[in-house]
């Protein structure tokens, strides 16, 4: 009796159609995982930063100033880019000299570029110099972080004029007086301005509401944490808030 050699060509097609259709099942399946995992080590560079930041803060009594003097105006160039006053003062590894970005910590779903950071208060617009009568301000929605909204009836641009009159003098006292004194985040995956623009038009009143934020359902917004107004540290992924 004469032995089987090899398979017939029906049989390979049908092996063939197996393997592709478990690698179009699987491949999906590892890129929700990748991202997932890259997503929560970006939230714990972000937590870092926070650290570095509240350390800042206890050795100046101020925050770092508001990086807005990119000539590009892109948020996914070099626009609010990690303070350099943190690697100047040691908080942060710094970056190489010929390096753009102001530290080596790089934001993981916007590579080349540093992680972003806004605040209320100090504001660089030209250079390396601090701007004497703009301050830095943040949307923030009434009511935050008990409610969010990204109506622009819903919200205001914090510090308005009259907390600005007041602070002018004393801007490391208006971190700490209005509901969010900074924001790190990342600006995480499949960004694109088109989805901003979506979301809030040209105005960047972004990233404070939790609209904008990452969800594991829509698998895009930003990856936030900032301070509050009493002190505590908030994120993205925080359930109780």
């Amino acid at each position: 009796m004469m032995m089987r050699q090899g398979f017939t060509t029906i049989e390979l097609l049908v092996v063939i159609s197996i393997i592709t259709l478990l690698f179009g099942v699987l491949v999906p399946s590892l890129s929700r995982i990748k991202e997932q995992a890259t997503v929560t080590v970006v939230d714990s560079e972000l937590r870092q930063i926070g650290l570095a930041l509240e350390m800042y803060y206890e050795n100046n009594r101020k925050y770092p100033p508001t990086q807005a003097n990119c000539s590009s105006g892109s948020i996914s160039k070099h626009l609010y880019q990690t303070p350099d006053a943190l690697v100047k003062g040691n908080y942060l590894p710094a970056a190489l000299k010929t390096d753009a970005m102001s530290t080596t910590i790089e934001d993981r779903f916007n590579r080349g570029h540093a992680y972003k950071y806004r605040s209320v208060g100090e504001i660089i617009k030209d250079r390396d110099r601090i701007d004497r009568y703009i301050s830095a301000r943040l949307w923030i929605p009434d009511g935050f972080p008990d409610r969010s909204s990204i109506e622009p009836n819903e919200a205001l641009w914090r510090p308005n004029s009259q907390e600005a009159a007041q602070f002018m003098n004393n801007k490391s006292l208006m971190a700490t007086n209005l509901p969010v004194s900074w924001i790190v985040f990342s600006l995480g995956p499949k960004f694109s301005e088109e989805w901003l623009y979506e979301k809030i038009g040209f105005d960047n009143r972004y990233p404070v509401p939790k609209e904008l934020w990452y969800t594991p359902r829509e698998r895009r917004g930003f990856i936030v944490r900032m301070r509050l107004q009493n002190g505590r540290q908030i994120g993205s992924f925080e359930k109780d808030f």
